[in-house]
């Protein structure tokens, strides 16, 4: 049987879904049901004619959305880009003033709020919570909210991961009906391509960053993972990362006045969370230090406010919407308040006087505390086809206190250069440092520097793709000073601006999130010129007499290396570097450092 008809066969025959055998639901209502409006509403969503159960299609979705833009003077519809397979990348701008560009709305006195849904494209809460935010507000009792901020929102961001939808979509979670897949068409993950800008979402999430420059960048998911009782849990960079007064901001004014609104709705928010043992949170709840290839992270070191929503996969996605609808109108009124704040902290982190950047964290000897932790009870079954134990959730609420385990402690630093030059070659790198706002000064004619340059003395490959990238998996280097001579088009990236850190972060390879461990510079690796033994020979010779002091290298060589002394081919292959035939530029990174 072909595997096509057999898949058809499988899905035919499938009578148990994973939504009939997922854990048991803990009864829920709240305040924000009053949200939804009826079927016979004027304005009544997609999502809102199946009672938050579905959610539409995208080409149902821009449909509407366009409806609305053109109902509404306050609302305008925007393509920011265009997909892998051809779709626009719809963004929806809400201003009182009935501003579009970011130019206009950066010359205003007043926040925005910039938010997406679908960067996964099955964990979709936030299209349906925004569509029917945006009707309230041009149509409802929210249009106060203009008066407050701007705002921003991106339906579908992986909208080709969107339209691969199907019942199937994603196993454990509740709804809705038909989700979308999380990887875009080439299979790309777009909350890992932040730093390397590989997929044309990300591409146009980040256009809109640089030029918009929001006071608060919301992600919105759905997690996987352990039940608990928390529907909406967020977070953000607290500690162990580039942005401290905005982390404060975060911790101080603007999560207290979400978690209120959300508990006041009937909601019940919570941190991000992440098991330390998989199962259950009995021995801690895991906060890591993301790298910036992650939205939220990749706020953090530009200096944005940013938050990643979590919304619990096993509440229903009914619930979902609605606590992601509480979230936002809350966090548009709290920036509003909060603006003089927001705009110090900002300004604050992007002039930090650092002279080392931390690149690498570890975690703490002990926990920082413990969170009182609302958990469901659980317990362990063993399987009778496969012999292991598994957890099985009860659906009963249980109150635990849970250790809370950080990693935010600095174990490797660089030092920050005055700044960093790259060689007119390097387009391809060059623009994506323009996209994410670097700036930067082009030569118009030939220059020549002293520089320090990292030479990579040993190094191992990824055995397997990653986000379509080989990666360096491990490495170390050398530092070496050279004259290099600079071609017009090459650029010299001072790194006292604002996004000093991400350049940092980019440029040094020790950095996770570094062009060198993505892998874009791996031709480095590649030796393209090699010698003759019949000419190595006589300039073996020739060499040892013009300088004595190379016979004393090779003897200790030989000495400290048994395997070398014996095979003539290594010795052939260790005179050949100590000439000037050599390539020179062979593991050389290709980014100089000015100091």
């Amino acid at each position: 049987m072909k595997k096509s008809l057999l898949l058809a066969f499988l899905l035919s025959s499938l009578t148990t879904l994973a939504q009939d055998v997922m854990p048991p639901l803990m009864p829920w209502t709240g305040s924000s049901e009053s949200l939804i409006v009826a079927k016979d509403h004027p304005w009544v969503t997609p999502g809102e004619l199946s009672d938050l159960t579905e959610s539409p299609t995208y080409e149902d979705t821009y449909q509407w959305i366009k409806k609305l833009a053109d109902s509404s003077p306050y609302i305008s519809l925007k393509s920011i880009g265009k997909s892998e397979q051809g779709r626009p990348i719809w963004m929806l701008i809400a201003s009182k003033n009935q501003q579009v560009d970011s130019e206009n709305i950066g010359a205003e006195d007043k926040p925005l709020l910039f938010f997406h849904g679908g960067i996964h494209a099955g964990e979709i809460d936030g299209k349906d919570a925004g569509m029917m935010l945006f009707r309230d507000i041009a149509h409802g009792s929210k249009g106060a909210l203009l008066d407050q901020a701007n705002i921003l929102f991106i339906p579908i961001l992986n909208v080709d991961g969107h339209e691969r939808r199907s019942a199937f979509g994603r196993v454990n979670q509740r709804g809705p009906r038909e989700m979308g897949w999380r990887t875009n068409a080439r299979n790309l993950n777009l909350n890992r391509d932040y730093t390397k800008i590989e997929t044309a979402g990300i591409d146009a999430v980040i256009d809109v960053l640089t030029t918009y420059q929001p006071d608060l960048y919301v992600d919105v998911h759905v997690t996987d993972g352990a039940d608990y009782q928390y529907d909406v849990t967020y977070g953000y960079v607290k500690t162990g990362g580039y942005s401290p007064a905005i982390s404060k901001f975060l911790a101080e004014d603007l999560q207290p006045e979400i978690d209120q609104a959300l508990s006041e709705a009937g909601h019940i928010p919570g941190p991000l969370l992440f098991a330390a043992n998989g199962d259950d949170f009995s021995e801690g709840n895991v906060a890591f230090s993301f790298s910036p290839r992650f939205s939220h992270t990749y706020g953090d070191i530009r200096h944005i406010p940013s938050i990643l929503i979590e919304n619990h996969s096993l509440k229903p996605f009914r619930q979902r919407v609605l606590g992601t609808y509480v979230f936002l109108e809350q966090a548009i009124k709290s920036i509003a308040t909060h603006y003089t704040t927001i705009q110090e902290a900002i300004a604050e982190d992007q002039n930090q006087k650092e002279n080392s950047l931390p690149v690498k964290f570890a975690f703490r000897e002990n926990p920082a505390d413990t969170m009182d932790f609302k958990a469901i009870a659980s317990h362990k079954e063993k399987s009778t086809l496969t012999g292991a134990e598994y957890v099985v959730w009860e659906g009963k609420a249980l109150e635990q206190k849970v250790p809370s385990l950080l990693m935010d402690v600095p174990v490797q630093s660089v030092q920050i250069p005055t700044a960093y030059w790259i060689s007119s070659e390097w387009t391809d790198l060059i623009e994506k440092l323009q996209k994410h706002g670097v700036e930067m000064e082009f030569l118009d004619e030939m220059q020549e520097h002293e520089l320090d340059y990292s030479k990579v003395t040993e190094y191992k490959m990824g055995t397997q793709p990653y986000e379509g990238q080989m990666r360096i998996q491990s490495f170390a280097t050398e530092t070496i000073t050279r004259k290099q001579s600079f071609l017009p088009g090459s650029v010299r990236i001072p790194t006292q601006q604002k996004l000093k850190e991400l350049i940092v972060i980019l440029l040094e390879p020790e950095s996770v999130d570094s062009f060198f461990q993505w892998g874009f510079f791996n031709s480095i690796f590649s030796q393209t010129e090699y010698m003759e033994t019949y000419i190595m020979e006589p300039m073996m010779i020739q060499m040892l007499e013009q300088n004595p002091a190379l016979k004393a290298s090779l003897e200790a060589e030989k000495a400290k290396d048994a395997e070398f002394a014996s095979n003539p081919r290594r010795i052939y292959r260790w005179f050949y570097e100590q000439t000037p035939y050599f390539d020179q530029n062979w593991k050389v990174i290709p980014v100089g450092r000015e100091w």
